[in-house]
């Protein structure tokens, strides 16, 4: 079904999710996509972890507080507005921070959701934000609430919204530093009290469906042009290194599967490793017996592309457990769009993708980097032709353009 204009202009979506433009999350692909055609209303959080006495921590907490001092609020911007036929023609936003923006609150929040008490008043000082929000932005128009993580179960019992969405991108109680029994309450809250439940992987959808009143599976999508079109950058650190690079990006956390990096490394002195993304829980130091190893830190979404061009093979070693088996990793779309070769730990997305890239254990990596690094050398492709042509076809379908209009339809055309 689609949503026509009209119908979607009598709505304002409320949406909680990371800040706007700190890291280009699922959410912020999709509602960069729909900003064009709805108001929005992008409420700030604190996140779901509880914060620690470590560097990162301290600069993250900082910037909530500058928010909260000099809040980034009335920004909105309209560009792109379209349609076909009276329906939605979600716009594409190649500089998605920059080119469209939502309304953005930032609600002053106690930091932590560990107990009832503390869960009740951030209940109360997001409620009274929203709210306020709410009669300046949108006073005759219908609210619909969108939120990524359960944090805030008691929005979802309020009867001010239309319609409640819990988009559902991670099984939290299972994350490093999270409290696990405050989350799976606040989530078991959250599931009894959405409307909707849209899922980005299988296994949450298999884990979770049961428990709502209604689900969808929607899976990450993936910018096509931003990444299949890209030019190699001259000036990136990355092109004064030896080939061949074998590279990762993304946080360098818990997550990674640092014994099958380590080992993959050791195996192919030849190459260089190297890793775009923030260093958080893990001490690099711990590396230094890995020569071929690099750290290059965060790099901004919209340079990424020319960046990751200078790989000749692209990687995501994850380790495969609880913390892991729900998530959708959004690198692995994205590494595909390249055209370069892609080695995944058996996550059950990567799975998924296994026609398109190869999928290998902890012990199978080292070799299976090996053997694709072989193939490289030799000048034979990377990719063969049939497989190559299914996988553009497939990117094709899973453009975030096209899981906008599917996540519009899976809300306003629901019951």
């Amino acid at each position: 079904m689609q949503v026509s204009q009209h119908q979607l202009s009598q709505y304002v979506f409320v949406v909680f999710a990371d800040d706007w433009g700190r890291h280009p999350s699922s959410c912020q692909h999709l509602f960069s996509r729909i900003i064009p055609q709805a108001q929005v209303i992008w409420v700030n959080t604190i996140g779901v972890r509880t914060p620690r006495f470590s560097l990162h921590d301290f600069k993250r907490a900082m910037q909530v507080i500058r928010a909260w001092i000099r809040p980034k609020t009335g920004l909105k911007a309209r560009a792109g507005l379209g349609s076909v036929d009276g329906a939605v023609a979600t716009a594409s936003a190649p500089s998605w921070q920059e080119t469209v923006c939502p309304h953005i609150i930032n609600p002053v929040m106690w930091p932590s959701f560990r107990g009832t008490t503390s869960t009740a008043l951030n209940q109360r000082l997001l409620s009274r934000a929203v709210h306020e929000a709410l009669r300046h932005v949108a006073p005759d128009k219908h609210p619909i609430l969108v939120s990524t993580s359960p944090i805030v179960p008691g929005l979802f019992r309020d009867q001010k919204f239309t319609r409640k969405v819990y988009y559902c991108v991670d099984d939290f109680t299972h994350w490093h530093g999270i409290d696990g029994r405050a989350m799976q309450r606040l989530e078991q809250e959250t599931l009894d009290a959405c409307d909707l439940m849209i899922a980005t992987s299988t296994s949450i959808l298999d884990s979770h469906a049961s428990l709502v009143n209604a689900s969808a599976l929607l899976t990450h999508g993936v910018d096509l042009t931003h990444f299949s079109r890209a030019i190699t950058n001259p000036a990136s650190p990355l092109a004064a290194l030896p080939h061949p690079l074998v590279g990762m990006v993304g946080v360098f956390d818990r997550r990674v599967d640092v014994h099958a990096l380590r080992a993959a490394a050791l195996l192919s002195p030849q190459a260089t490793f190297v890793i775009l993304g923030p260093v958080i829980d893990r001490d690099i130091k711990e590396f230094r017996d890995v020569p071929n190893l690099r750290f290059f830190g965060a790099v901004p979404y919209a340079d990424l592309p020319g960046h990751v061009c200078h790989f000749d093979l692209c990687i995501l070693p994850y380790v495969v457990d609880e913390s892991t088996r729900n998530i959708n990793p959004l690198k692995l779309k994205e590494y595909l769009a390249t055209g370069k070769p892609v080695i995944a730990s058996p996550l059950p997305e990567a799975i998924r993708l296994a026609e398109y890239l190869t999928v290998a254990d902890t012990d199978e990596f080292p070799h299976a980097v090996a053997s694709a690094l072989a193939t490289i050398a030799s000048g034979s492709p990377a990719n063969p032709v049939q497989p190559r042509t299914g996988l553009e076809s497939f990117l094709q379908s899973e453009s975030w353009e096209a899981k906008a209009k599917r996540f519009l339809s899976d809300i306003l055309g629901g019951p």
